[in-house]
């Protein structure tokens, strides 16, 4: 695995975005925007939604909620690769499932200790393991849902 730089994070989200000449403020505001409705779909609380951020501090968070441009052009490089793994893995499991039961995936948990030896996520559900807060818990799920959908 290769370490992740501005510059590619940029890319990323330039490539979901389908924007070839945003600038890096005007991608973190469409990324925030983009989270929180995610944030909505999925059912993910304030609580939750600071830890997948990354745990900016409480008002921090509200201003990024509010769509605060200062606030989010702010947001560091750390911010910035979460917001491209979630925005990826809810794209991912859009194409890999239908808009119902994407969120029912995330929150399935798995009691089979076999499951075990190829989820990233171990027993519990893919949503548990985000939660963690850990920047690796976003890249392995990402990781997983892009081989299930063939990618690489």
């Amino acid at each position: 695995m290769f370490a992740r730089t501005a510059d590619t994070i940029d890319e990323d989200l330039q490539i979901q975005a389908g924007a070839d000449n945003l600038t890096r403020d005007e991608l973190a505001e469409a990324g925030i925007t983009g989270f929180f409705a995610i944030a909505r779909e999925w059912g993910i609380n304030n609580d939750e939604a600071r830890i997948l951020l990354g745990n900016p501090s409480r008002s921090r968070f509200y201003e990024l909620r509010k769509g605060n441009p200062a606030a989010c052009h702010s947001l560091g490089d750390d911010e910035l690769d979460r917001l491209a793994y979630l925005t990826g893995i809810y794209a991912m499991l859009n194409i890999l499932y239908s808009a119902d039961s994407h969120t029912d995936w995330l929150r399935n948990e798995s009691n089979l200790p076999a499951d075990a030896l190829y989820r990233p996520w171990g027993l519990g559900s893919p949503l548990q393991y985000m939660l963690s807060g850990q920047l690796k818990a976003l890249s392995d799920i990402h990781e997983y849902v892009n081989a299930e959908r063939g990618g690489m």
